[in-house]
């Protein structure tokens, strides 16, 4: 049963490396808690019609610090400190580590975030909804296939690889139907705000791009540089496809709002837009 356990339970750390993969998560989960309270405040600049975007994004930020606290306790919990030795040490037994519980909560927030992006580009009802749906189908089938493979990475990694491969053609799934919506937004997007939509693409195509590269990245040797460099990939990634991602769409809105009259966002904003002027962008 051991085999199947994440990496951080099997390699000894140095407290520099054992420091800043603690440090790491703990930074994470502070800027969730924080951001989710930018993303309430928000809300209340953006008109009615683009301010679930914003309330999303603040529940997006509260589940992402529970699993990243949750993470950070079992980090700090899994090791013990070998004085003797200068290292910290996994336990072997009680505590252990898993990336598992990520997996869980991007199930919940994957969906969510997908969803903030027809909204954002005012998408038609119908639209949105079919548009939601596969792109929420195509986000929970990779990351389910990808907890499969997770646990072979110790020691099985053709498990590792055979579902890292399925997941991937679910990956390239949800990146087409990404691509689709936001070409489907070029319609109903402003032209002063058609480089913001496009640009989203841009942002999304790498930091997405993050967690294939974490989730290979222990084929490279266990070693305490792989275990921190993987939970670091893990970490960046979500801080940047859900809290910057959250206020890059926030933004959007809050520009596509003052276009469309909305006074509390033109004065959030400190100027009037002008439709298709260079102001908006």
């Amino acid at each position: 049963m051991e085999n199947y356990l994440n990496l951080p339970n099997f390699v000894e750390l140095s407290d520099p490396a054992w420091t800043l993969g603690s440090l790491s998560l703990m930074v994470a989960y502070g800027a969730c808690f924080a951001f989710s309270v930018y993303f309430v405040l928000t809300s209340f600049q953006l008109s009615q019609r683009y301010r679930i975007v914003a309330v999303l994004s603040a529940v997006l930020m509260v589940s992402a610090g529970l699993s990243l606290m949750r993470e950070a306790s079992m980090w700090d919990a899994v090791y013990v400190w070998d004085a003797a030795r200068g290292l910290h040490i996994p336990q072997g037994d009680g505590e252990t580590f898993s990336n598992a519980y990520r997996y869980g909560n991007w199930t919940i927030t994957v969906p969510l975030l997908l969803c903030q992006l027809p909204i954002a580009l005012g998408l038609t009802r119908p639209d949105l909804h079919k548009r939601a749906l596969r792109m929420g189908i195509a986000g929970v089938a990779m990351i389910w296939t990808g907890l499969a493979g997770q646990f072979g990475e110790v020691s099985d990694f053709g498990l590792l690889n055979i579902w890292g491969i399925i997941s991937s053609i679910f990956f390239a799934w949800l990146l087409w139907e990404v691509l689709g919506t936001i070409r489907a937004g070029k319609a109903t997007t402003p032209p002063a705000l058609d480089k913001w939509r496009t640009n989203i693409w841009w942002y999304m195509l790498p930091t997405w791009g993050l967690y294939p590269l974490a989730y290979a990245l222990p084929q490279l040797g266990q070693t305490e540089m792989i275990v921190v460099s993987q939970q670091f990939m893990f970490t960046t990634a979500d801080i940047s496809t859900k809290l910057v991602y959250g206020v890059i769409l926030s933004r959007f809105c809050l520009r596509r709002s003052a276009i469309e009259g909305h006074a509390p966002a033109i004065e959030a904003l400190g100027m009037p837009l002008t439709i298709g002027g260079k102001k908006a962008a």
